[in-house]
């Protein structure tokens, strides 16, 4: 079977679990580890739609990463209590000519103790770290890079028959003839020199805990393993029991698979949707919300006041581009009222923002936000009416905020659809239908319930209460 047509994350979770449980796939170890875990997320998405596209990144950029990164290491040694492991393309918010990190910056003005390391992950963010108002101690960008060529010139492991089964598995299953069992000879090595590499910077900092807002961070969750630090994974995104990076409950307490010592998860909402899983079958998901989502929501009860002219803020992800320019153009069609559309670009997905421009730029209703711009997305849905999407983590936000989200039906809705049981989130059939409910003013409200089920209260207690069990010695990592 090669088309993968139009799958949504939970047919594709379902195809993906038959698959590994007739092959036997969380057995298969080389040298200890599964090298199916290694490529269930790419394996996963492929399936669903092909994988996302991102612009090519900047050569130069990669080359600097490894240079500062060395340099970097060399220096004399640090000891942080916490680390936390963050992206160039965070550091997008601008104060005072300064780039700010949205994951841990706040994070780290109040909580003592903690550092972070960063990496270059997308096209527009070359410079940020260069101006970052708390810059990163460490490039991991070097180590992504020479993990990368130093497990094609010197591998661990070049033949081994989990190698060929997996290949032969692949390619008899879903006709993916191009993972060879070369191919997934250099995955691994590749695993293995940036787990160890990751391991040398885990002993010059020496952290007690690393935090990290990615599940997908798998050979530095295998280092805190092995060095015996705790990984607290903060939710990122919509994170479900489909997703492809959660794995089931039903594994062999033998299966040797790498899993986070904690899911910070944004609220209730996220442990009730990750039911049946290993992370919560095990108990390693605690509720602690999130600070921007907090200032978000102080934000809209202190200055969102409705107005003649109703704002709606549109989130985009890359995907369905051309059909969401569409459902702008025939809802605007259709409106009877005053209306403002801010449409915010995905940061790392939406590369063709001339599209949006073709399609858009003409209406003086609408105004198209780069990913890159500096404004604030949080801010943009506090001060709006109402928001929408197609499957984003913005409707999680939007939630938590306060703000009315409305699930555009395209390719990837499915994902959020379990939402739409909470007050203050609906779904938006049709831009005719959308039109008529705009004109009415007829949207829900988002209770004070629906906000705190999906993010918890009081982020940086809640933090602070789970960093220092970590600090002692919490080891639910193996």
């Amino acid at each position: 079977m090669t088309q993968d047509d139009n799958l949504t994350e939970a047919e594709v979770s379902e195809i993906v679990r038959s698959f590994e449980e007739r092959w036997d796939l969380f057995s298969k170890l080389v040298d200890g580890v599964c090298l199916w875990q290694l490529i269930r997320f790419e394996v996963s998405l492929r399936k669903q739609r092909g994988g996302l596209i991102r612009a090519p990144l900047s050569r130069k950029r990669l080359v600097t990463g490894v240079f500062f990164g060395i340099l970097q290491y060399l220096l004399p040694r640090r000891r942080y209590h916490y680390l936390c492991k963050t992206y160039d393309s965070a550091h997008r918010a601008i104060q005072a000519d300064q780039s700010v990190d949205i994951y841990f910056d706040a994070l780290c003005d109040e909580i003592d103790g903690g550092a972070k390391m960063s990496s270059y992950d997308a096209a527009g963010f070359e410079g940020r770290t260069t101006i970052a108002r708390r810059r990163p101690v460490f490039d991991d960008t070097s180590i992504i890079v020479l993990s990368a060529i130093l497990g094609r010139c010197f591998p661990f492991k070049s033949t081994d028959p989990v190698f060929n089964l997996l290949a032969d598995a692949l390619a008899q299953e879903f006709g993916y003839g191009d993972y060879t069992a070369g191919r997934l000879a250099r995955h691994y090595n590749v695993f293995r020199w940036r787990s160890y590499l990751y391991g040398l910077v885990l002993r010059k900092f020496a952290p007690a805990v690393v935090l990290v807002p990615d599940s997908g961070q798998i050979a530095l969750m295998d280092a805190c393993r092995n060095r015996e630090v705790a990984f607290v994974e903060l939710q990122h995104g919509v994170f479900t029991a489909v997703h492809p990076n959660v794995l089931p409950k039903e594994l062999s307490s033998k299966t040797d698979v790498i899993k986070p010592s904690i899911l910070a998860a944004y609220g209730n909402f996220t442990r009730e949707v990750l039911q049946g899983t290993a992370l919560e079958a095990e108990g390693r998901i605690e509720a602690v919300g999130a600070l921007s989502i907090e200032r978000a929501r102080l934000l809209r009860d202190s200055m969102f006041r409705p107005s003649e002219e109703i704002k709606v803020a549109i989130t985009t992800q890359g995907v369905a581009a051309q059909q969401v320019c569409h459902f702008v153009i025939v809802f605007l069609q259709n409106v009877s009222v005053p209306i403002k559309i801010h449409i915010k670009l995905h940061p790392a997905y939406d590369v063709e923002e001339e599209l949006y421009a073709q399609y858009l730029g003409h209406e003086p209703r609408v105004e198209v936000i780069s990913g890159k711009s500096t404004r604030s997305t949080h801010e943009l849905i506090a001060l709006s009416d109402l928001h929408l999407s197609i499957s984003s983590a913005s409707h999680y936000d939007a939630l938590g905020i306060g703000t009315p989200t409305g699930i555009i039906p395209f390719e990837t809705y499915q994902s959020v659809a379990a939402i739409l049981q909470h007050d203050g989130a609906f779904l938006v059939d049709n831009p005719e239908g959308f039109a008529a409910i705009v004109s009415r003013r007829g949207w829900p409200i988002v209770p004070v319930k629906t906000k705190d089920h999906f993010f918890a209260q009081g982020f940086l207690g809640n933090m602070t209460r789970l960093l220092h069990p970590q600090a002692e010695g919490y080891k639910a990592t193996k």
